[in-house]
């Protein structure tokens, strides 16, 4: 059985109703709308409290083959709102097309902050078009404004950087992501860069004890305690193993620590590359779910506490056996007996949606790379009760064990 979170009593009981708990009469499990975003990997979310809404933008749609994505990206905006569903919204302005973005939430100013990311035309080879721009969406009149066209001293195109809002400073950070327009020669960027509506962008040099050089990683923002987290990603190279270790950057010393280096004190996430990271600010703790593996797949989820800087294992998810890729005559495809499947859990994924909003995790698409495709369902995790709900059930990326049906292969 899955094993619940210790909730630690962190608000006066007010406070904590008015933070992290929705309308009592709301049925978190309701879905009225019959809308939703197709199948999308390369997307984020962003949740408002107030307006019961989590915000996503653009994304993949593209087949895959052979475990090789291709590209078709969009530029719609989605919201869903727990007891309702999602919603299409348009906006006269917004940002184009795009995947692999970085996203921050300012509180204060009830908005999503978008930068970064790439397009190419939909199902080409060739080079990618890199995004610099910044943007923000209102989640109040759920409109998208341009903040900073990216030019002048801005810092170069780039995908998969993490993002932060510094609501004391106000200002907008991002670390790292990759600067390569080829796909196959992954350059890695390390460089921090400051944004302020009246100075522009600013690259602010790093002290301690950083990350190496990767791409492909983890992140998120821990507000209380000002500093970006990035945790587990991969060199670049596509051949050695991905890390599992995981760092803190402090934006007010703008000091590297690490927290973990992912080997020590115990258990701790297995190797991976595009894991969801989480700040979960009722526990203070930071949650891992997913990501893919250097076998796979997951759909794990861990709890790090910062405080003795220890793993806990929440759901261990879906296991591998060791049996080798190949069926139906193709090397690429993967057979049924490749993981024992814990069927109470969503399907395994890489590169999507993971937001945490009344303390609970909401968990939208995906890639799903032994089933060579996308996923477009929608889950809601209990943290207190450590239970996953099946929302919006997926129609593309799910094994045939879990759409009961009897195949030779994983999913097929």
């Amino acid at each position: 059985m899955p094993r619940a979170l210790i909730r630690p009593f962190l608000l006066l009981p007010a406070l904590a109703m008015l933070v992290s708990c929705p309308d009592t009469s709301m049925d978190l499990d309701r879905v009225e709308s019959t809308e939703r975003p197709g199948k999308l990997s390369e997307v984020l979310g962003v949740a408002d409290e107030l307006s019961n809404s989590i915000m996503l933008f653009g994304g993949n749609d593209a087949p895959i083959v052979d475990q090789i994505p291709w590209a078709a990206y969009r530029d719609d905006t989605w919201i869903f709102e727990p007891g309702f569903g999602w919603t299409e919204v348009s906006s006269a302005e917004h940002p184009s097309a795009r995947g692999r973005y970085a996203l921050a939430y300012d509180e204060v100013g009830r908005r999503a902050l978008l930068f970064a990311g790439r397009w190419r035309e939909a199902n080409t080879t060739g080079l990618y078009d890199l995004y610099n721009d910044l943007w923000q969406f209102d989640f109040v009149t759920r409109s998208w404004s341009l903040l900073d066209a990216g030019e002048g001293d801005a810092p170069a195109g780039r995908y998969y950087p993490a993002g932060a809002w510094d609501a004391e400073a106000q200002t907008f950070y991002t670390w790292g992501g990759a600067t390569n327009r080829n796909p196959l020669a992954i350059e890695p960027s390390a460089e921090l860069w400051a944004w302020t509506s009246g100075g522009g962008w600013v690259e602010v040099e790093t002290t301690g004890n950083a990350p190496s050089t990767r791409a492909f990683f983890g992140s998120s923002y821990d507000p209380k305690k000002n500093r970006i987290l990035v945790m587990a990603g991969q060199r670049g190279d596509f051949q050695t193993l991905a890390y599992n270790d995981f760092f803190a950057l402090d934006l007010d010393d703008f000091r590297w620590r690490e927290l973990h280096d992912g080997a020590s004190d115990g258990e701790a996430p297995s190797t991976r590359m595009h894991p969801g990271l989480i700040y979960d600010p009722l526990a203070e703790s930071y949650l891992v779910f997913g990501g893919h593996t250097d076998i796979g797949d997951a759909n794990d989820l861990w709890s790090f506490d910062p405080g003795d800087k220890l793993w806990q294992s929440v759901l261990p998810g879906d296991s591998f056996t060791g049996e080798p890729l190949g069926c139906l005559g193709n090397p690429s495809e993967v057979p049924a007996a490749y993981v024992d499947q814990d069927l109470s859990l969503l399907e395994r994924r890489h590169r999507g949606m993971a937001v945490i909003m009344y303390d609970n995790i909401w968990a939208f698409g995906g890639m799903h790379a032994e089933c060579s495709n996308q996923l477009d369902d929608t889950w809601r995790y209990s943290i207190a009760d450590g239970v996953w709900h099946e929302l919006i059930e997926a129609r593309t990326g799910e094994s045939c064990l879990r759409r009961n049906e009897d195949c030779e292969c994983l999913c097929l």
